[in-house]
């Protein structure tokens, strides 16, 4: 069995195990050990006792520092067969391995490195000399044209043509969708780091009008995609039509929307999704929480999203709840019934 041990200087393992399993999960197959917090900490015996327990199992060791006296202490262990030490760490490596198979090899946790370099840069989304331009992203799924951050300029949008206008009609629609997710923050950890992996989705298309008008959070969230996985957003509107264009139905892909109502939308306007997942909606709009429903500490529903949801389970009885694919998964309809 696969486990995994973070042993750093102070707090730092504690805090970057909850970091990872807020956005990938729990797993009992995860330890922790903070080092040096009191000067009684006694860390010989501690690995001694780790390693002594699971001397059958395959261990992946994250450390802090190179130099750092933990690590040096892990060295000698690292010489097992059984297990690879990995030092200098930072949270997308250690999540990538939390969600890998058990049968994980060297040379892909080396790939995991890799990727994870790419994640240190300098964020700016002026457009200057320390611009993180080179990313690139879809301008269209359904058209397959790559743009770069740069060209999502307010300058460049303006002067690109416009679309023409959504049919007022989808009752015959056969676009099919593989997944479609309430989230109130749209791309973010759980999305990138889970989901698309999960789902194995080509694209992602942010349907929210608030988004689409808004370039700072679009360049945000472009920003937040994962390499290899082309996106857009979109209001809802043309996301509809946009998921309605045949060649969009050949792709894998995961619509986001912030509200059940838009979900809904979204719904009564294609022919078929795969899974419909409400996750995270009704935190941040600013409404207070005594005026809603509070389904889980992360779905709060005022009275006309209540009704979007009890509208979107009648088309969709499989409508789940699920924050993580490591969650337990459970329908709307079971917990609306017990509500009644």
């Amino acid at each position: 069995m696969k486990q995994i041990l973070i042993a750093t200087h102070g707090k730092m393992a504690s805090g970057i195990r909850y970091t990872a399993e807020l956005i990938v999960g729990k797993m009992a197959e995860l330890t922790t050990i903070d080092a040096y917090v009191t000067p009684e900490d006694n860390v010989e015996k501690k690995f001694e006792e780790y390693f002594a327990q699971h001397e059958n199992d395959r261990i992946f060791v994250f450390t802090d520092l190179m130099g750092g006296s933990v690590n040096q202490k892990l060295l000698g262990y690292s010489q097992k067969e059984n297990v690879t030490l990995i030092t200098g760490t930072n949270l997308p490596v250690l999540m990538q391995v939390m969600m890998a198979d058990d049968d994980v090899t060297e040379e892909e946790i080396q790939e995991f490195i890799d990727d994870a370099r790419e994640e240190l840069q300098v964020v700016d989304l002026g457009g200057g000399k320390k611009s993180t331009a080179g990313k690139h992203d879809a301008e269209s799924i359904a058209q397959g044209e790559k743009i770069t951050a740069q060209t999502a300029a307010p300058d460049v949008e303006k002067s690109a043509p416009k679309k023409a206008p959504a049919p007022q009609s989808y009752d015959n629609s056969t676009a099919k969708i593989t997944a479609l997710r309430v989230d109130d923050r749209l791309i973010h950890g759980q999305v990138a780091m889970t989901w698309t992996k999960q789902l194995a989705v080509q694209g992602i298309v942010v349907a929210n009008d608030e988004a689409a008008n808004d370039n700072t959070q679009k360049m945000a969230l472009k920003m937040a995609v994962p390499g290899g996985i082309k996106s857009l957003i979109k209001p809802v509107d043309e996301a509809i039509r946009i998921l309605n264009n045949p060649k969009a139905s050949r792709m894998r892909i995961l619509v986001l929307t912030r509200t059940v109502k838009d979900a809904l939308k979204i719904r009564q306007s294609v022919g078929e999704i795969g899974f419909l997942n409400v996750g995270n909606t009704g935190r941040f709009d600013g409404i207070d929480v005594s005026e809603k429903l509070v389904l889980t500490p992360t779905i709060m529903l005022t009275k006309a999203e209540q009704q979007a949801l009890k509208d979107l389970v009648a088309l969709e009885p499989k409508t789940c709840m699920q924050q993580v694919p490591n969650d337990e998964q459970k329908f709307v309809k079971d917990v609306l019934d017990k509500l009644n």
